[in-house]
């Protein structure tokens, strides 16, 4: 039987020096196959809690394993990826450099030379990329690491929305071989896909069952009528 993969984080508290605390014991768990929307109001924590996990923030308490592994950085296992809400990619490079440079596995860089969008793209600088195609080149490269687990922070916010539909397509294309954390305000975009939601209130995780149930603690009341 093949080993089960799985993020499980719990117990995470964290308060910025001075302020009230931000996290209280946050949870959540996460499987290769899994889609999991992280929502949550605007300084809820969602950032924070992203990267936490991944370890570019050290929280006052975390219990967090990869693969039933505990670690204090996630980063340094390997296993999980993380997008930030800036881009990372230095501007003055030319895309097909950096997927040369960023993609070791030559069977995976092919595929992401060959993709009919990167195509017209390999010429160009990332300056003059524009932001839907910035960011599709950078969740690609993502999802061409080794990682079993990435963490996408606001991967649709400003976009064009034919480049939104790419980038979702791209995740479900690769749902079965990671597991995504997504956390964006283009909330319809990430519940589209989700195969879980989880919405970050008051300092803690909340499981919803159904999307309704987002009336009553993040949207109006009403959105979903129509659904």
């Amino acid at each position: 039987m093949d080993e089960v993969k799985e993020l499980y984080v719990d117990s995470v508290q964290f308060s910025y020096f001075g302020s009230h605390p931000v996290l209280t014991g946050a949870y959540l768990k996460c499987r290769v196959g899994d889609v999991i929307a992280l929502l949550g109001r605007n300084g809820c924590g969602k950032s924070t809690f992203l990267k936490i996990i991944f370890g570019s923030i050290k929280a006052q308490h975390s219990y967090i394993l990869v693969n039933g592994k505990r670690i204090n950085r996630a980063y340094w296992s390997g296993q999980v990826g993380y997008l930030s809400q800036d881009s990372f990619l230095p501007t003055n490079e030319k895309v097909s450099d950096l997927i040369r440079l960023l993609v070791d596995d030559r069977s995976m860089r092919n595929m992401v030379l060959n993709d009919v969008r990167i195509q017209t793209l390999q010429d160009k600088k990332v300056y003059q990329l524009s932001g839907g195609e910035r960011r599709y080149l950078e969740v690609y490269l993502l999802i061409c690491q080794p990682s079993d687990f990435l963490l996408l922070d606001e991967p649709f916010s400003g976009l064009e929305p034919i480049y939104k539909q790419h980038i979702t397509a791209l995740i479900l294309k690769f749902k079965d071989k990671k597991g995504f954390v997504i956390s964006d305000h283009n909330y319809r975009d990430v519940l589209d896909i989700a195969t879980q939601v989880v919405l970050l209130q008051n300092g803690t995780c909340r499981q919803i069952h159904h999307k309704k149930e987002l009336e009553f603690f993040y949207v109006p009341i009403g959105t979903f009528d129509k659904d």
